[in-house]
């Protein structure tokens, strides 16, 4: 693959952390708080798609996992990342500008270094489990009926591959975003895993809420500046745990037949 990095990449990556501390000072010192958090939850976004872009010559690059596929996992670490890291910078330059000699000390709740932590196991647990998945070979009429579903759903006969029983593709450029919502295997590979639907939703539905929280938060500017992340509900923590948990369940079971 050839490299796709060009100047102009770098020349983004500057531009955004040099606009990322004046847009703060700037929407903070004029008193509109919300829009200077949301104006970082934007730059950091784009960062990272230029990151993914230069190196992958796709956008959604930094989701593309090393079977060039979207990767679920990666994509909840990049929206939790987003989140705090636009917080956090957003939080430290305000209480830079109010003065206070404790700017850097922001209070992060345990339930939120949990989630964190959650989110970062599966990052790191999934390629884990499906490396040993990829010692096996795979029965060979699942694998060409498999083949078969996916070439009637629009796939390619020559973007398709497998390593063991682990489907990849053979392109970054071929990733799609149904991705996410399909399985891993040569057995089920052209059909929706429920475990996946299941983590995007319960992902989506944690990540608006403590986005609204973090909002409310910045509108409701005081004296006492940025000094704690809003505290993380125990039921949404459990719902998070509960859908990595079944998450990597499905990854750890085999849905295949080995030769």
């Amino acid at each position: 693959m050839e490299k796709s990095w060009t100047p102009i990449h770098s020349l983004g990556l500057a531009l955004i952390l040099g606009l990322m501390p004046f847009l703060t000072w700037w929407s903070l010192g004029s008193g509109h708080t919300l829009f200077s958090w949301l104006s970082n939850l934007a730059l950091v976004t784009g960062f990272m798609a230029i990151v993914g872009h230069g190196i992958l010559g796709r956008w959604r690059g930094v989701l593309i996992d090393n079977r060039n596929v979207i990767s679920l996992s990666r994509l909840q670490l990049v929206i939790w990342t987003v989140l705090v890291l636009s917080a956090f910078f957003t939080g430290a330059l305000w209480n830079l500008l109010m003065g206070l000699d404790d700017a850097l000390t922001i209070n992060v709740p345990t339930e939120l270094w949990i989630l964190m932590g959650i989110s970062t196991t599966s990052l790191v647990g999934s390629p884990l489990i499906m490396s040993i998945k990829k010692e096996h070979d795979p029965d060979e009429t699942e694998l060409d009926a498999t083949k078969k579903s996916l070439l009637s759903q629009g796939e390619e006969s020559a973007t398709i591959d497998n390593k063991g029983l682990i489907l990849v593709n053979t392109d970054p450029k071929l990733a799609r975003w149904s991705d996410m919502f399909t399985g891993d295997e040569t057995g089920n590979g052209a059909h929706v895993d429920m475990a996946k639907v299941q983590m995007f939703f319960f992902t989506l539905i944690v990540a608006i809420a403590y986005g609204t929280a973090l909002g409310k938060m910045f509108v409701m500017t005081s004296s006492g500046g940025f000094n704690s992340f809003p505290n993380l509900d125990q039921s949404l923590l459990s719902l998070i745990g509960i859908s990595h948990a079944g998450y990597l369940t499905s990854k750890g079971t085999t849905h295949s037949q080995k030769a």
